[in-house]
C-alpha cells in the first residue's frame, strides 16, 4: 500500500487540510501505516495534481489561507477501484525484531534493558490504542455503525500490540531465568 490512499480514504471521510489530516491520520490509521508531515504535504500536493482532491483556500484571521482538500469523483472512483483489489499479506518489517536477531552481541542486562524500552513503548501504544477505543465507542451510535470496519483494524492494533507485550514479558521471564542458571 502506499501513503496515497490512506491520503484517499481519510480524505472520503472528511475533507480537511493537511493540518487535518495529519492529526485525523494519528487517530485512526497510525496503528498499521505511518507518514511523516512532510510526505503528507508532499501526497496531498501529488494527488491534487493528478486530479484527484480538490483545493479550497479558505481565508484565516492572522494567517496563511487554509487549504481544505477533498475528493474529486476521479478520486473516489481511484479509491474504489484500490479497495476493490486483492491485498497481498505483508511482510513485518520491524527494525527491533533484527537487533535482537543479532542481540547475541550484547550482554544479559543490554540485551534486558533493550527489551524491557521496548516492552514499555509497546505498552504506550496499547494505552493509546484503548483510549481510542474508548472514544469510538462513546461517539454516537450512527458514527460506530458508519465507521465499524474502520473500528475493526483499531481492534486488531489492539490484539497486535497485547501480542507484543504477552511475548516481550516471556522472553524477560526467560531472560531471568537464563540468567539464575549461570550464577
Amino acid at each position: 500500500m502506499s501513503l496515497r490512499y490512506a491520503v484517499l480514504t481519510l480524505l472520503d471521510i472528511d475533507p480537511g487540510s493537511g493540518y487535518d489530516l495529519k492529526r485525523r491520520f494519528e487517530r485512526s490509521v497510525s496503528h498499521f501505516w505511518s507518514a511523516s508531515h512532510q510526505q503528507m504535504y508532499r501526497e496531498l500536493h501529488k494527488l491534487h495534481d493528478e486530479g484527484l482532491l480538490d483545493c479550497e483556500e479558505q481565508p484565516q484571521a492572522g494567517k496563511p489561507d487554509k487549504k481544505v482538500y477533498s475528493l474529486t469523483d476521479k478520486g473516489r472512483a481511484e479509491l474504489r477501484n484500490w479497495v476493490a483489489q486483492p491485498a497481498a499479506p505483508q511482510k513485518i518489517r520491524e527494525p527491533f525484531l533484527v537487533r535482537m536477531f543479532a542481540g547475541h552481541h550484547l550482554s544479559r542486562d543490554e540485551l534486558h534493558g533493550a527489551l524491557d524500552a521496548q516492552l514499555q513503548l509497546h505498552r504506550g501504544l496499547l494505552d493509546n490504542y484503548r483510549e481510542q477505543n474508548e472514544r469510538v465507542l462513546k461517539s454516537d451510535p450512527a458514527l460506530q455503525e458508519r465507521y465499524w470496519l474502520a473500528h475493526q483494524t483499531l481492534l486488531l492494533g489492539i490484539e497486535a500490540e497485547k501480542t507484543w507485550i504477552t511475548w516481550a514479558e516471556k522472553l524477560l521471564v526467560e531472560l531471568e531465568e537464563k540468567r539464575e542458571e549461570t550464577n
